[in-house]
């Protein structure tokens, strides 16, 4: 059996945690947002009156954005999303104003062992193509005595998520098959974020091995056998409040789990139980406080004595020099809540003569918008020709795409270094950019320019690449592009997935601290250069189809500090990674070599990597580690 390290960084180490609470970043959708108001098909929402066929209707339509005015919809049967299944957006006004509510003792609801779900993101089982599926400020009420109601079968692929959701049952005793259940094949990667699960058995179930989801601000209560339960999937979860009898996560049945969980407190508890029982795969625990239960960990059967977990991890953490053997625990700032202004604020581009359609240059509309003082730029849902850079300055503090696609063609962007939106000087402090997909033929090379001090909040995007010409703050959340260039900056991601077959990210003596990373294609996943620190916290490596150089590494650090945990694809036809990292400290180059990890079907896993800076006391007895040349 595999060692088990439990790593205690110093004594009295103060473990802070913070609750998770509602962030109110909802507000009412412009008339002309591109959205199908369901209540202009016919809708009611008065809690009495059957809404299944309107809703129906809605996720039918080829638009796939759709929006709830604030009521309480009543329905009897699945709302399945339409066909194509991607780029499908649910949104409500208000997460406590719009409430999708299953009718009690709903036919075929009855029985958890044949769960029907409330809400179902996939008719059929499909392969890694549910893209940009989302669902946003909104409630999913399963009733009363429907035992066998799953509130959201979910499926999403490169970029998409839950955000501002609550799930819960009505029933008195809580019934309920599943809450969350992210069991239909290829889900991730994805962001599930501020999300509130109330009763089920399993609070969030999750079954397949790719291709890894992100869970960020969660709440579970009341489940009945787990809050959640991984079956070989790569999930990496931060702030995470429970209050259950139940266990808190539960890991099982086969080798390729990775399950990385920091920030948690766990309530109520029970002697039976630990709080986090991990019978196969991997576990990586950090900063974790529980009560009422018999341990913090049950690993592979044996119980790790103590309710409070500094940092655990249930292989052998890995180090090529003689540092210390845990993470680099990098200060964590929260994404900055941009509050929404008040729609006389909002300003459409069309009002300035944008015009949906790739024959329609809206370039010059764009800009006039941005520079009209108003603070909230949005596009309503179209498709737009974009033919020279945007430039963010004056009062706008927010860019909204309302699932927008942009081309970005032209002769402008023959020279490659011209970039779609640059970031200039203003008066907000913080400027978002939200809710775009590059459209397929753009020629642009770098999407987004930081050319500002400014904090910058890139989230819910399908774009290229990015780079920053000064250091101002980046925040990036639920985002998939190219190329990444860090310089001399403080980076949080929360879900990024990259996607080339060249170095992906580059870190040049910035600090850069991630939550779940999903690659795909050869070529070096980060360099970490100049003194730079950067954390990854689980995320999955997939070169695919195409061929990984012998000698290229996954990850390189020169003369800097690096700590990862990640998992590799186990469907990797072209080939995997056989450096996994490649470290150089005082002129001394040491490799980890993918071959001395822990297997995982075809794929294999990195438990910890510590490369920090902190050298070992001399008075420790060293414990046993690998180290390649």
């Amino acid at each position: 059996m595999p060692k088990t390290y439990l790593i205690t960084l110093f004594l009295g180490c103060l473990l802070t945690f913070t609750t998770c609470t509602s962030v109110a970043n909802a507000a009412p959708l412009p008339p002309n947002s591109g959205a199908i108001n369901v209540k202009d098909l016919g809708a009611v929402g008065d809690g009495v009156t059957d809404d299944t066929e309107v809703l129906q209707k809605a996720l039918n339509d080829k638009t796939k954005f759709i929006y709830l005015p604030n009521g309480t919809y009543l329905v009897c049967g699945t709302l399945k999303w339409g066909n194509p299944e991607k780029r499908t957006v649910i949104e409500g006004e208000s997460r406590e104003g719009v409430i999708i509510r299953l009718q009690d003792k709903c036919p075929n609801f009855d029985n958890p062992k044949r769960p029907k779900p409330v809400i179902s993101a996939l008719q059929a089982e499909k392969t890694g193509q549910a893209f940009r599926n989302s669902i946003y400020d909104l409630t999913i009420d399963v009733g009363a005595d429907n035992p066998g109601a799953i509130g959201i079968e979910f499926v999403n692929n490169n970029q998409g998520g839950i955000r501002n959701v609550t799930i819960r049952s009505s029933d008195s005793k809580q019934r309920g098959a599943i809450g969350l259940a992210l069991t239909k094949k290829w889900p991730g990667p994805g962001l599930i974020k501020n999300v509130k699960i109330s009763g089920f058995d399993y609070g969030i179930k999750v079954i397949h091995p790719e291709y890894s989801m992100i869970f960020e601000d969660l709440v579970l209560e009341n489940q009945k056998i787990v809050g959640i339960q991984n079956q070989t999937n790569i999930i990496s979860i931060r702030k995470l409040k429970s209050n259950n009898s139940v266990p808190v996560i539960r890991q099982v049945d086969d080798a390729r789990g990775l399950v990385v969980v920091i920030d948690g407190n766990f309530s109520g508890g029970s002697s039976k139980y630990a709080a986090i029982e991990n019978s196969q795969g991997v576990l990586y625990a950090r900063n974790i406080r529980t009560s009422g239960y018999k341990a913090a960990i049950n690993n592979q059967g044996k119980i790790v004595a103590g309710n409070i977990v500094n940092e655990f991890v249930s292989e052998q953490p890995y180090r090529l020099f003689k540092v210390k053997r845990n993470s680099l625990r990098m200060p964590v700032l929260e994404t900055p809540n941009i509050v929404p202004d008040e729609l006389k604020d909002w300003v459409s581009v069309t009002e300035f003569g944008a015009k949906s359609g790739f024959k329609n240059d809206s370039t010059e509309a764009i800009q006039k918008a941005i520079d009209s003082g108003k603070s909230t730029i949005y596009f309503p849902k179209g498709e737009y020709l974009i033919s020279n850079t945007i430039y963010l300055r004056g009062n706008v503090k927010r860019i909204i795409g309302m699932e927008s696609a942009i081309l970005a063609k032209g002769e402008a962007f023959q020279d490659r270094e011209i970039p779609v939106f640059r970031l200039e000087s203003g008066t907000s402090d913080v400027v978002s950019i939200e809710r775009f997909w590059a459209m397929y033929g753009s020629k642009a090379n770098y999407w987004v320019e930081q050319a500002d001090s400014r904090t910058l909040v890139l989230r819910n995007l399908m774009m290229g690449n990015y780079r920053n010409t000064v250091s101002g703050k980046l925040f990036i959340e639920d985002v998939a592009g190219d190329v990444w260039e860090f310089n001399r900056q403080s980076v949080w991601v929360r879900q990024l997935n990259t996607e080339i077959n060249q170095r992906k990210i580059l870190n040049n003596g910035g600090s850069l601290w991630i939550l779940g990373l999903k690659t795909e294609k050869a070529g070096t996943i980060i360099e970490t250069i100049n003194g730079g620190m950067t954390e990854v916290l689980g995320g999955l490596i997939y070169p695919a189809s195409t061929q990984v150089s012998p000698d290229e590494p996954a990850f390189i650090s020169q003369e800097s500090q690096l700590s990862v945990v990640i998992g590799e694809s186990q469907y990797n036809r072209g080939g995997r990674y056989q450096i996994m990292i490649q470290d150089t400290k005082g002129g001394v180059t040491r490799i980890l070599e993918n071959r001395n990890l822990p297997r995982r079907a075809g794929g294999s896993l990195v438990p910890l990597y510590s490369g920090s800076n902190s050298a070992e006391k001399e008075q420790e007895k060293p414990e046993k580690c690998w180290l390649f040349k």
